[in-house]
């Protein structure tokens, strides 16, 4: 039942978020994460609303206490993504940095975490760190041709 209740609020926030009601969308997502603590949907909206509000530290509480949460990969991979981004939106490249080597550590085939790390390069002037990052970013996923 819970579990019903915590989708409305979802899709209500996730609404206003569309709207530009953030206010109004963080209290929405918060409700649903309340509701469902596993829920991790609600998890990375209420921390997007937070961040569009401009309160990056409680966005990253809100993504660190979801860390706790979870134990898939996959659900602690975009967990540790956000976190990332939120850090760098905040200035806190050095733990955006080690955010985004986590998600590599999980998902090494992913472009997202190295396209992560080359804008923390960047930010941090170590332009050929970011340049490196950037050509794992461009490989990643890619397969190799099939032989012919």
């Amino acid at each position: 039942m819970s579990a019903t209740i915590a989708r409305r609020y979802f899709v209500r926030a996730h609404g206003e978020l569309g709207r530009g009601e953030y206010e109004a969308a963080a209290e929405s997502f918060r409700a649903a994460m309340d509701m469902a603590p596993a829920f991790l949907s609600a998890r990375l909206g209420y921390a997007a609303a937070l961040v569009r509000l401009g309160d990056t530290p409680r966005s990253a509480q809100v993504l660190r206490a979801g860390l706790a949460r979870t134990t898939a990969e996959r659900a602690r991979a975009a967990l540790l993504q956000m976190l990332g981004d939120v850090l760098v939106a905040g200035g806190d490249f050095f733990g955006a940095e080690d955010a985004y080597r986590q998600v590599t550590d999980i998902a090494p085939n992913s472009a997202a975490p190295s396209a992560g790390l080359a804008r923390v390069h960047a930010k941090l002037g170590r332009y050929g760190d970011s340049f490196a990052a950037l050509l794992v970013a461009a490989r990643a996923g890619k397969e190799e041709p099939a032989a012919k």
